[in-house]
């Protein structure tokens, strides 16, 4: 592709040569005449205008010299986006169920379905339009997965909440007879297990990211476009707002709501409803600012000793 072409991908404006051929997408380290680089920090500029790469992507405003560049407002989102055009797919899809696929008498399936080795398919679960189910995935019966929802290898959807009743030395299980409902454009990585509702359902929200290892307990709601990283723990009935981003190996307190835009650090311990449109850090987590301020103090105090 052209550099121009590349740019209407982005919205982006060509500074230098828009006939430029680009052939593929490399990291400064590696690239060679025909690359594109991405500068997505300011301190690579000086090594990617002195690197043999045909092109970069840089913030607008960044003076490129001679290098011909694409600028645009965002370069990361322009990664997202240019990448796309030049990553095969990762496995040949084909329509149709292979011959060692077990597929249940009640299962109806779509136009163009794709059903790999060894597969089985039950009852009781719908999964929507364009959506992709990598190997190892197990989604138990009632889960509702919506559009265009891509589950990486291992996850687990629909396994029963902990739920138990102490009955004097033993705990008495609890039926859990929810489900989990996952929206639109949700996507889940490996080995991520989410829990059935107890009574009602765990939901996952449109657009939400939910990386490796996460726990979500049962009865949580995860709002619109959340962003929650590797290694996050959900206790029972947590509720989050759209777009909260979560560091990893954070921990929520059971029955808790976080509001709307909140980041919560990594590592914080969430023992309390957050208001919306904060900044969290620490155990108990609280504001990040101030957080930073006790860290800082506790560190004075240790230097007079």
């Amino acid at each position: 592709m052209t550099l121009a072409e590349l740019a209407a991908l982005v919205g982006g404006e060509v500074q230098g040569d828009p006939q430029a051929k680009i052939d593929g997408i490399a990291t400064l380290e590696g690239a060679k005449n025909g690359d594109l680089v991405f500068v997505l920090e300011k301190n690579n500029l000086s090594a990617a205008l002195k690197s043999p790469a045909s092109a970069l992507v840089v913030i607008k405003g960044t003076d490129t010299g001679k290098k011909s560049a694409i600028l645009v407002k965002n370069p990361r989102l322009a990664l997202a986006r240019i990448l796309k055009e030049f990553t095969p797919p990762l496995f040949k899809v084909e329509p149709g169920v292979h011959p060692t696929a077990v597929i249940d008498n009640t299962a109806k399936l779509g136009k163009d379905v794709s059903v790999g080795a060894l597969s089985y398919i039950g009852p009781e679960v719908i999964i929507g339009d364009e959506s992709i189910i990598h190997p190892q995935v197990t989604l138990y019966p009632g889960v509702k997965l919506g559009k265009r929802v891509i589950i990486h290898s291992g996850a687990r959807i629909g396994v029963d909440g902990y739920g138990f009743a102490p009955a004097g030395n033993i705990h008495e299980k609890i039926p859990q007879i929810g489900s989990v409902v996952i929206g639109d454009d949700v996507e889940i990585y490996a080995n991520t297990c989410i829990a059935r509702g107890t009574i009602g359902d765990t939901v996952i929200g449109r657009g939400a990211k939910i990386d490796n290892l996460t726990h979500i307990a049962h009865n949580c709601v995860i709002g619109e476009d959340c962003a929650i990283t590797a290694l996050v723990g959900f206790a029972g009935s947590v509720t989050f707002g759209n777009h909260v981003t979560v560091g990893g190996q954070a921990g929520f307190n059971g029955h808790i709501t976080v509001g709307e835009n909140t980041v919560v650090m990594a590592k914080s311990g969430v023992t309390k409803d957050i208001p919306a449109n904060s900044v969290i850090s620490g155990f108990p987590a609280i504001d990040h600012k101030v957080d930073l301020k006790y860290q800082a103090a506790l560190r004075k105090l240790l230097e007079t000793k």
